[in-house]
């Protein structure tokens, strides 16, 4: 079987082409015009230029093949409102959609969030039947997944349109040449870090994910979610695993969630002045307090996703970070 990987040369697209290759899949993998592309050197596959917001180039990837994989998105979180975003994440899952059914893919495996569910706590953690809060986010990330979501479940109920939906938590990994969710390990390491907040994470090792994702083009039931996670842990944990990954002591003190809200409203302002994103903005701040933790159940055991220790991940991502001259 052919298949179609969209945002192939990102942290998470990167693996699921190796676990795709490694499945025995053909791929044909694709990355947005000019981009370095250095994540999928060496990989046997099948590499072309297109972005979901042009047709023709979406035609000419998804022809001859039985499957597409979209990974690709926007993740941007600030500014919280933008219509780049809506014009990838929604119209072009649309587009790509419009197009698959045109071509007759048997499944269609959509990458998506588990922000689009409702969260909880570690004794009762969010799964698929909890309902989504964007009132608690009011970014239009999140909002778009969430919308392209509810489109492609409409389109699979009311004309059968073969898709299933992944929904990853927070990802660690190799291939995060952002670095995008790991920053804070990064941060954490070069002494950047002042401090940490209350809240809960359910972490998860990307790798995991794609073979998630990869399991559902044959596991799985069309037209149904999947979150993807593993752990779901205090930041204060999170970070002292990663210290015990790097054999640094951990040193970290709670910072007040007062205090965290009050330098992200300042650095939220600043940022409107300057234009520049903010390492730290008011819903971030908002965010690194809540308890998002959610349940992966319903992935390990339906589509055979792994749970590695997020140690693991950790250690995986900065071998790659040393390897590429991050660390």
């Amino acid at each position: 079987m052919k298949i179609l990987i969209t945002g192939a040369d990102g942290m998470l697209g990167a693996s699921v082409c190796r676990e795709a290759l490694s499945q025995g899949y053909a791929v044909r993998a694709m990355v947005l015009p000019n981009r370095k592309t250095t994540v999928l050197d060496g990989l046997a596959l099948e590499l072309v230029e297109g972005d979901l917001t042009q047709i023709a180039a979406l035609e000419k990837a998804v022809h001859g093949c039985q499957a597409v994989i979209n990974v690709a998105a926007s993740t941007s979180i600030w500014p919280r409102r933008q219509s780049v975003i809506w014009e990838i994440n929604y119209q072009g899952v649309k587009n790509l959609m419009a197009v698959s059914e045109q071509q007759q893919i048997t499944r269609f495996i959509h990458v998506g969030t588990a922000n689009s569910f409702g969260h909880g706590n570690p004794s009762a953690p969010g799964d698929e039947t909890k309902g989504f809060n964007g009132k608690a986010y009011k970014m239009d990330y999140v909002d778009s997944k969430y919308e392209a979501q509810k489109l492609l479940l409409s389109e699979h109920h009311q004309k059968g349109f073969p898709a299933i939906i992944i929904n990853p938590t927070y990802m660690i990994g190799p291939f995060d040449s952002g670095p995008t969710s790991g920053r804070m390990i990064l941060e954490l390491y070069k002494g950047n870090l002042p401090g940490y907040a209350s809240g809960y994470k359910n972490f998860v090792y990307s790798k995991d994910v794609a073979v998630g994702i990869v399991n559902a083009l044959k596991l799985g039931t069309l037209g149904t979610c999947y979150i993807a996670g593993n752990e779901n842990l205090s930041f204060e944990q999170f970070f002292r695993k990663a210290c015990s990954v790097k054999g640094m002591p951990f040193t970290l003190r709670r910072v007040p969630n007062g205090l965290i809200y009050t330098v992200g409203l300042f650095n939220s302002l600043l940022a409107r002045l300057t234009k520049k994103t903010p390492k730290l903005g008011y819903h971030m701040a908002q965010q690194a307090t809540m308890k998002q933790c959610y349940s992966p159940e319903k992935a390990r055991r339906e589509l055979n996703m792994p749970s590695t220790p997020i140690e693991i991940a950790i250690s995986d991502a900065v071998r790659w970070w040393e390897e590429h001259q991050y660390l």
